[in-house]
């Protein structure tokens, strides 16, 4: 399956969001609130002001990253990303190929290391593909994060030298 990952443009925002609304409403894979508004999501995820990409198959956009600073001033060397694949496109590897775009990315704005502040342990696909991007485990976080379905649940910190 041939993927194309590229700069977003303005008109893939709006795939972006139905994407963003969709992975939101399933409860257990980002901290963010289901009910967040299109307002609240788009001063700090679906914004072309961030770095951001988007996976396409067919002129589908089936996955997108952003790639921002992990905290401002003194920790802005250190990039923060954040990944979505479409719930009927998991399974393909397209988190893997976002992942390793932006590895590549971020070294060429500079960056000096990529760190994952919240990956919840649940998610075993994403912990595969981060480790297998060369990420290791820092940190875990006991119950950090309210799974729907699971209650609380352990979550992770992945840090990656560039």
């Amino acid at each position: 399956m041939d993927i194309t990952i590229r700069r977003a443009e303005a008109d893939d925002l709006e795939f972006i969001w139905q994407m963003w609304h969709d992975v939101m409403a399933q409860k257990i894979y980002f901290s963010y609130n289901h009910t967040s508004t299109r307002a609240t999501i788009e001063k700090s995820w679906i914004n072309l002001t961030n770095h951001i990409y988007v996976a396409i198959i067919e002129n589908e956009v089936v996955g997108a990253y952003i790639l921002k600073d992990n905290q401002p001033g003194y920790g802005n060397h250190i990039a923060n990303a954040s990944y979505m694949v479409k719930s009927e496109r998991r399974g393909l590897r397209i988190g893997h190929q976002l992942c390793a775009h932006s590895i590549i990315k971020a070294k060429e704005v500079g960056y000096k290391a990529m760190q994952f502040n919240l990956v919840v342990s649940t998610n075993k696909g994403a912990i595969k593909t981060w480790l297998d991007n060369g990420f290791k485990i820092i940190g875990t976080i006991p119950e950090g994060f309210h799974h729907y379905q699971k209650g609380y649940v352990d979550a992770h910190i992945f840090y990656r030298k560039l």
